[in-house]
């Protein structure tokens, strides 16, 4: 077991000193985002992912590292020892290549459960939150988002309080056709082109993540929708892109699923990853997935045209 610095200092495992809290997948777009909305407030931070180089970085910002992979129950146990919050997920989302990405994905799930029940029982762990999703909502979702509810089922066996954030469409998706638009001047997809969707950046999520780890807002368990300032549309954001990117006559075109499973297979997808992207997106497509609104749902405060003007500075 690989760590750049311990999990907790002695004050942090009596009891006696600050929240100490553990951020899984630290190093993907949301695990990045609660690392940093975290040090940025002044909490103890320990961050965990598998590559010890990339977690350097947040070193550097002040955060212990800890490496582990996310299917490794005995690694994550002792990155949590201590901890008395932790922000989890599964992560990564896609696997292009994988032939059995549910297997993966149970793997994940049953490590991280098992290393938060260990911790729960040592006594400090207090409180967590996870990166849900919105196809959370839909029980028959499928693909890659199928596993969702499976993992928030599986952290709430585990005793410890835990609030589940059901992130609406992460802006961070459009980068694919930031990539198109630049290279084509279009892009296009399964999704119709009017369609409002959820659009919210992970800067956002992350901070919503860390003001309930460190108590900045109530701590009810359960599920938590979270959505940006507005619903937008992918044509909507193809014309934002295009404009940063020096095309302004950029359009987004509906594609066909046979079409799309077919860009993705020539993409290095295989055949079942394809298929499951295919069926998921399509939930979207037709409706499916989609925001419920309830009494819990948290609107955030970056817009589509910040987002796009960053990423394309």
């Amino acid at each position: 077991m690989n760590e750049t610095h311990h999990a907790a200092d002695a004050a942090a495992r009596a009891g006696d000193g600050p929240d100490l809290f553990v951020v899984t997948a630290a190093t993907s777009d949301t695990g990045s985002a609660v690392v940093r909305a975290l040090l940025g407030s002044g909490s103890p931070v320990v961050a965990v992912g598998r590559d010890g180089d990339r977690l350097q970085e947040y070193a550097r910002l002040g955060a212990r590292t800890h490496v582990s992979a996310l299917d490794d129950a005995e690694g994550l146990a002792a990155a949590l020892e201590g901890a008395t919050g932790a922000f989890v997920m599964m992560a990564p989302g896609l696997i292009p290549g994988s032939e059995d990405f549910p297997a993966y994905q149970h793997a994940v799930t049953v490590a991280q459960a098992a290393a938060v029940e260990a911790a729960h029982r040592r006594g400090s762990l207090r409180r967590m939150v996870t990166l849900s999703g919105w196809a959370a909502n839909y029980p028959g979702a499928r693909g890659p988002v199928a596993a969702l509810k499976r993992f928030e089922d599986a952290v709430e066996a585990t005793g410890v309080p835990a609030v589940h954030l059901r992130a609406g469409s992460f802006m961070e998706n459009l980068r694919a056709d930031i990539a198109s638009v630049r290279a084509t001047g279009g892009t296009g997809g399964l999704v119709p082109p009017d369609l409002p969707l959820p659009m919210i950046a992970t800067a956002d999520v992350g901070r919503v993540a860390a003001e309930f780890l460190r108590g900045e807002r109530p701590f009810v368990p359960g599920p938590v929708e979270v959505v940006g300032p507005a619903f937008r549309t992918l044509g909507e954001a193809t014309r934002l892109i295009g404009a940063a990117v020096g095309a302004a006559g950029a359009r987004y075109a509906p594609r066909s699923p046979g079409a799309v499973r077919a860009a993705l297979v020539d993409a290095g997808f295989s055949d079942h990853m394809a298929d499951g992207t295919v069926a998921m997106t399509l939930d979207v497509a037709e409706g499916r997935i989609r925001v419920l609104g309830t009494e819990r749902t948290i609107s955030t405060t970056t817009t589509l045209e910040e987002w796009v003007a960053a990423e394309t500075a």
